[in-house]
């Protein structure tokens, strides 16, 4: 969906074009306050780490329960666990940095407004202690979530997500017509460059151009084809015989030849011995 910006700016410009200044002040309002950024995956990853690092827990979960209502709440039951667990490590990594940059005010806030939704999920059970610890990126239970690679895998995991959600949900019909604009393109040329063989064609003479019998596919063969054949047969059979009708009437048939001569002596003898 790179092209929604696009697609942004030509609903502004018809927007602008119909004389629509209020709808199009609030259609520029409701960009800005766009959480899904255009479906640009890039832009809000960014702003999660914005949030996360400026300790914004309200924004981020709101962002959160955004992308949970409108897109991950739609995906097959099987990738549920899989969300939940991109969720929870988001959480985590808000944690980590907040614990990196000694803001224990903001862990223990952490604790408070995320108790309800975390406390019967046995993955939090260690964590709740986390506020208590000097030196928690020393512990087994912690030390991973404070390593950079677990934090860029994080994050790669989180922006091959969301590429892959946008990638194939499904999406209006104006978000289509580029796509729609290069098959008929590609089409357009298919078929100027057939004209421009006939063309060619038809420059080097009639004698270029063989003709070919194409019988019909065996598939293809319905009763209506049979009937058309049958016809055929039976008005063949039809001329064979008014050609024989006709033969007989006249002299070219060889059995009628014979018969004919035969009565045509016998006639000349009686003619002889009457005389």
């Amino acid at each position: 969906m790179a092209h929604a910006q696009f697609i942004d700016e030509i609903i502004k410009e018809y927007l602008l074009y119909r004389g629509f200044g209020s709808t199009l002040k609030a259609f520029d309002a409701d960009l800005k306050a766009d959480k899904e950024k255009s479906f640009r995956v890039d832009k809000i990853i960014e702003q999660l780490l914005q949030f996360i690092s400026s300790y914004d827990l309200n924004s981020l979960k709101e962002l959160w329960n955004h992308l949970d209502t409108h897109m991950f709440s739609k995906l097959e039951t099987q990738f549920m666990p899989g969300v939940k667990k991109l969720e929870n490590a988001v959480w985590k990594l808000y944690l980590v940095n907040c614990v990196t940059n000694n803001k224990t005010d903001k862990v223990a806030e952490f604790f408070i407004k995320m108790t309800p939704d975390l406390q019967n999920q046995s993955e939090w059970k260690e964590w709740f202690v986390l506020p208590h610890l000097k030196n928690p990126d020393e512990n087994p239970n912690f030390s991973l979530h404070f390593t950079k690679h677990w934090q860029d895998t994080l994050l790669l995991s989180l922006h091959n997500f969301l590429a892959s959600i946008f990638q194939y949900m499904p999406t209006p019909i104006i978000m289509n017509f580029e796509e729609d604009a290069l098959k008929i393109s590609k089409l357009e040329e298919r078929n100027q460059s057939l004209k421009n063989r006939l063309a060619l064609l038809l420059d080097k003479g009639p004698e270029s151009v063989t003709s070919c019998q194409v019988e019909p596919p065996p598939h293809l063969l319905d009763d209506f084809y049979i009937i058309a054949q049958e016809n055929n047969i039976i008005d063949n059979q039809g001329r064979g015989l008014r050609n024989l009708i006709r033969n007989m009437g006249t002299g070219g048939s060889p059995i009628l030849g014979r018969k004919e001569n035969t009565s045509r002596k016998k006639m000349s003898k009686s003619l002889k011995s009457s005389d």
